[in-house]
């Protein structure tokens, strides 16, 4: 369902064949209205929020166009996002700059915005920036993100910032509420009571809204024209999540124009796989009963968690033959005990790889990641760092771009804090008490150089002490791990770093990185 399309609602209610008597209890509705529990209740509606090509949709709206012109994001000569329009060209992220605008004449680039050596402060720049002096910013790609969860959380008090352009929601309070409101008689539902069967029709105002995904038995009985059967109070709850997934996702729209994509079901892995199955503008709804059915389109190294070589060997481990559906497969082959049995080594990935090919692993939603470290850094050319000076301008880049990140993590911290943390965590400042350099050389080796540096609330002056200290570190790591006085005639450093930096030779680097770490909040 596209936010840009509003359509008449119905006029007729919808149709339900009750299954009688409910499966689910008074604990499981009120599991729901609790953050606590509501993401192991059976009746738990999670949804998954997708910014789609966010980085492209930032410079379509920055630029003032609309999402029918061909847009990417480049970076360097590279793409770092291609707008759905620009796709219809058959361009993607494979593409350099110039392979893509053979495709698309009339391609528009939005270059990321970068540093310039020597410079504290991002912006964008006319045309393409030299790699060689200009370093790339994802700061304004982080506020616009932190805008757009800024607009979830007025509305939702249990949200996971899953990435830049993802999140995840718990709508049970609010479906709760739906439920109370359209459903008076659940009030009347005693403790260790199951709850009653769903009406024969929905209340008018009750219907879906987006792609609901069939089960194999609507499949099997009357192919793509079924509609899809409502026989619980699981399938009622989805019907007012997608409503309330949509009203969402055209808020958004409305506030700050991006469009999204969504999923929605019972858990946050069958919610992220639903989110990316019909892109973009739309939204997918996974009913308990279409799960089997869903999961026959994606394998087990498509699910979050299992890729990369953890699902391969779990696929290796269990025998699963070449020809055959992973997923599918080990649902049909292997009971508990026996994934217990097979993968002795650690039961508890037998459970959770048990739950998970049946789409049930119930996951927690965290409010915030901790931030324990941050990096800022940079890949050289041949030659870019020529002298000290060079080096210098890289440090006061670095800090500069640690200072605007913990400026952003102070601005989240601040906005959560006025409305879902706990007490003893409103307020909180986090200051990082370690300053570490690193440099890699030509052959590819490594080193680092670290100090401790002290706490300042007023991130100015964190700035000042993280450029200043930056300039330390790298004096003494080229002291210790270069032979930066032989390339300099032989000049003592003590001698030599006293000198105009611009003729203090040194020698060549592949990258060089700043990192702030053990980022705490201060005893007071």
């Amino acid at each position: 369902m596209s936010v840009k399309n509003s359509k008449e609602p119905p006029t007729t209610q919808l149709h339900t064949s009750p299954q009688s008597p409910s499966q689910f209890t008074y604990q499981n509705l009120h599991d729901l209205n609790d953050p606590a529990t509501s993401y192991l209740s059976p009746l738990s509606t999670i949804g998954l929020v997708d910014l789609n090509a966010f980085f492209a949709q930032v410079e379509q709206i920055r630029l003032g166009l609309t999402d029918q012109d061909p847009v990417v994001c480049g970076q360097w000569h590279s793409l770092i996002a291609v707008s759905y329009a620009a796709r219809k060209y058959g361009i993607s992220r494979m593409d350099t700059i110039a392979s893509a605008k053979t495709k698309c004449p009339n391609l528009i680039i939005g270059h990321a915005p970068v540093y310039k050596k020597g410079e504290e402060y991002w912006s964008y720049v006319d045309g393409l920036p030299n790699a060689a002096n200009h370093k790339v910013s994802l700061d304004m790609y982080r506020r616009e993100s932190r805008k757009i969860l800024r607009v979830i959380n007025e509305k939702f008090d249990l949200t996971e910032k899953a990435s830049v352009d993802e999140s995840y929601i718990d709508f049970g309070r609010e479906v709760f509420t739906k439920l109370m409101e359209y459903f008076p008689e659940l009030k009347d539902v005693e403790k260790d009571q199951s709850l009653p069967d769903i009406p024969s029709e929905l209340p008018l105002g009750l219907y879906w809204e987006g792609e609901v995904i069939k089960s194999e038995q609507e499949i099997a009985d009357d192919g793509e024209g079924t509609e899809p059967v409502i026989k619980d109070w699981d399938d009622v709850c989805l019907v007012i999540g997608s409503q309330i997934l949509l009203d969402l996702r055209r808020d958004i729209y409305k506030e700050l124009g991006y469009t999204t994509s969504a999923g929605l079901a019972r858990n946050k892995l069958m919610a992220k796989l639903a989110g990316g199955f019909k892109k973009p503008d739309d939204q997918t709804i996974i009913r308990n009963s279409s799960i089997k059915a869903f999961l026959k389109n994606f394998e087990l190294t498509d699910i979050t968690g299992m890729g990369g070589k953890l699902g391969d060997s779990l696929i290796n481990q269990l025998e699963v033959p070449p020809q055959a559906h992973t997923i599918s497969y080990i649902r049909e082959h292997f009971t508990l005990e026996q994934l217990k049995e097979e993968i002795k080594d650690d039961v508890d990935l037998a459970v959770k790889l048990y739950h998970i090919v049946r789409g049930m692993y119930a996951m927690e939603l965290t409010q915030r990641m901790e931030v324990k470290s941050m990096t800022s850094t940079k890949n050289f050319t041949f030659d870019a760092v020529a002298n000290l000076e060079d080096a210098y301008g890289w440090i006061k880049v670095f800090s500069g771009d640690l200072h605007n990140r913990l400026v952003d993590l102070d601005n989240e911290n601040l906005e959560l804090s006025l409305t879902k943390m706990e007490t003893k965590e409103k307020n909180v400042i986090r200051r990082p008490k370690t300053l570490s350099i690193g440099v890699v050389f030509p052959n590819r080796i490594r080193q680092t150089r670290q100090l401790q540096i002290p706490f300042y609330k007023d991130l100015s002056k964190m700035k000042t002490i993280m450029y200043e200290n930056g300039c330390v570190l790298l004096r003494e790591f080229f002291e210790a791990n270069t032979n930066i006085s032989m390339v300099n005639n032989n000049i003592p450093c003590k001698e030599l770093y006293t000198k105009d930096p611009k003729k203090v030779k040194v020698v060549e680097m592949q990258n060089m990185s700043l990192t702030i770490s053990s980022i705490h909040q201060p005893k007071s």
